[in-house]
């Protein structure tokens, strides 16, 4: 029975070696562009996770919103007198539009921001598999624990983490929410203004109705004070600082993707 055991014992520590070896031997070329794609993977991930709850939040709140036209008025006007720095009336038609730019322009900016991580990781990505896969025999090679080695890999990849979620966070920065916003409503302005539309031009129903109710809205709350970036700007600010914190946060769960990737690939 001893005798069995012992020979059990011999064959598993026989196979965790060769194991070993198999892991050292491995061909880079087999292995070339598996990391790439998991990096790219991990980033899309945080980006989806990011994008759907900061969205999900802000397009819930706007459907409420505009079910009540005075909870509506309170709740744009105050942004657009923000945009406009309060020089430029905009009509309450297009005031009334608001929530639907809104959405369309979150949409927008969602998608480029998410089809900006192939991009990004394939100008950043410069390293070969084999580079990262050096890193952990020569920590096997020290008899480094796994978490010794997972050290290193973060340290290896902190810089580069950084200068990727930098060049994500850009692409949300040259979207220019706000200024999106703007060109929408001056859109809207140029198409709804009386002085550009022929005399005997009717608006619709809908259209007047809307420029009634919000006319009589906009006279009853004349204290109306927007605060200093307006509801759209924290959406972006927020947006911005959830992107670099999860991104930084979470190089340990790429380090350990990596490690994974090339520890257990055959």
């Amino acid at each position: 029975m001893h005798f069995t055991l012992l020979i059990l014992t011999l064959v598993f520590l026989f196979g965790a070696q060769a194991s070993q070896i198999s892991f050292k031997s491995t061909s880079y070329q087999q292995e070339e562009g598996l990391i790439k794609d998991t990096v790219q993977a991990h980033y899309e991930s945080i980006i989806d996770d990011i994008l759907s709850q900061h969205n999900e939040g802000i397009l819930t709140e706007l459907s409420f919103v505009i079910k009540d036209p005075q909870q509506m008025y309170s709740v744009m006007k105050p942004q657009v007198d923000l945009l406009f720095d309060h020089t430029n009336t905009i009509q309450d038609v297009c005031v009334a539009q608001m929530p639907g730019m809104i959405a369309n322009h979150i949409h927008e900016l969602s998608n480029q921001i998410y089809s900006s991580v192939e991009s990004v990781v394939s100008d950043k990505w410069n390293q070969k598999d084999g580079y990262y896969r050096d890193i952990i025999v020569s920590a096997i090679d020290k008899g480094l624990w796994e978490q010794d080695i997972l050290d290193e890999l973060i340290h290896e990849l902190e810089i580069l983490n950084m200068d990727i979620t930098d060049a994500i966070v850009s692409t949300l920065d040259r979207f220019n929410m706000l200024q999106k916003l703007k060109v929408s409503l001056n859109q809207c302005q140029v198409m709804f203004d009386e002085n550009i539309k022929p005399v005997d031009t009717l608006s619709t129903l809908t259209e007047t109705l809307w420029n009634a109710v919000l006319v009589s809205l906009s006279l009853s709350n004349p204290n109306i004070e927007p605060k200093k970036s307006g509801f759209m700007g924290k959406y972006v600010f927020d947006l911005r600082a959830d992107i670099q914190s999860e991104m930084y946060s979470r190089v340990y769960e790429l380090s350990r993707s990596i490690f994974e990737d090339l520890a257990f690939s055959t």
